[in-house]
């Protein structure tokens, strides 16, 4: 998928047909879940019954479905086919803490690759599209409308702020953005009944930021792509190793005893903040940069 470092146009153009083996968003029921039901991404409330979905606070009581309800014993409410589509919105992290990797793309070259995927996928479900995109200083917000009309701007976006990190990185540009801050102006611009994909590493997921995801969760499905490298599992038992971020440089020799400290202090962190997102509602993939991105997509959006 293109260049390690940062995405081209025709790399983000060429994921149109990729996106078609990737699942819908999550939210209805799967295929052959309840005898004699048919998903469709269908929405609304009209004479004519469409689908299920997951009962959300707000939602009139009298929709809901008791046969669904009991089989899957969760709330479940009847659609009807007055709307006709399901929005779209992706929240795309393009920060110098994403700009990493030991091996293969870096995050911010993942997170846009990604971002990329769900954005086609939208459009081949004509889906109404919108997304939020974001580095260190600035961010670019687009309501959601058609796909049509829509997509190459989301996608223009992506590229634009990918690759701008290359230039960026040497300066190591002083973050006046953070995640719960882009949460904040996004959340005003994200519809009802949406589907909510965040790709970052979530380096800064704080209290403010979990305030902010626990009410989307409330009035949409939100899915977390936490992109990580997996350089916790491929360090080697001996040798020396430098570092440097934001202005600061070390260096130090690993020993076995370090090395299996560092690898279990980066999988606790990794579980915990799976569980803190977790426990909000939110389905969390995690994605590793040098394993193939369309496979993981595949084993769950």
């Amino acid at each position: 998928m293109g260049s390690p470092l940062s995405v081209d146009r025709k790399t983000l153009l060429a994921l149109a047909g990729q996106a078609r083996l990737i699942a819908n968003p999550p939210g209805q029921i799967p295929p052959g879940a309840l005898a004699g039901e048919r998903v469709s991404k269908q929405q609304g409330r009209g004479l004519n019954f469409d689908s299920l979905r997951r009962y959300q606070p707000g939602d009139d009581v009298r929709l809901i479905d008791w046969q669904a309800t009991a089989r899957l014993r969760t709330p479940w409410i009847r659609l009807y086919n007055e709307e006709r589509e399901r929005p779209v919105f992706l929240i795309v992290d393009q920060r110098l803490d994403m700009f990493f990797a030991t091996r293969g793309q870096t995050k911010s070259v993942a997170a846009a690759n990604i971002a990329g995927l769900l954005a086609w996928r939208s459009w081949h479900d004509g889906d109404p599209l919108g997304s939020v995109v974001f580095n260190d200083t600035d961010c670019s917000l687009r309501k959601c409308r058609s796909p049509t009309t829509q997509l190459h701007p989301v996608l223009d976006d992506i590229l634009n702020y990918n690759q701008l990190l290359p230039e960026r990185y040497p300066a190591e540009t002083p973050a006046s953005v953070s995640l719960a801050s882009v949460l904040q102006q996004a959340s005003r611009m994200i519809p009802t009944g949406a589907w909510v994909a965040l790709l970052s590493d979530f380096h800064d997921l704080d209290a403010a930021s979990e305030a902010l995801l626990a009410g989307l969760r409330r009035r949409c499905e939100v899915s977390a792509f936490v992109i990580l490298d997996d350089l916790h599992l491929t360090l080697p038992a001996h040798g020396h190793l430098a570092a440097s971020y934001q202005g600061r440089e070390t260096s130090f020799s690993l020993s076995p005893a370090l090395k299996n400290d560092i690898q279990r202090s980066i999988t606790t962190r990794l579980a915990l903040q799976k569980n803190r997102l977790t426990r909000l509602g939110i389905r969390v993939n995690q994605i590793v940069v040098a394993q193939d991105l369309v496979r993981q997509l595949q084993k769950g959006i």
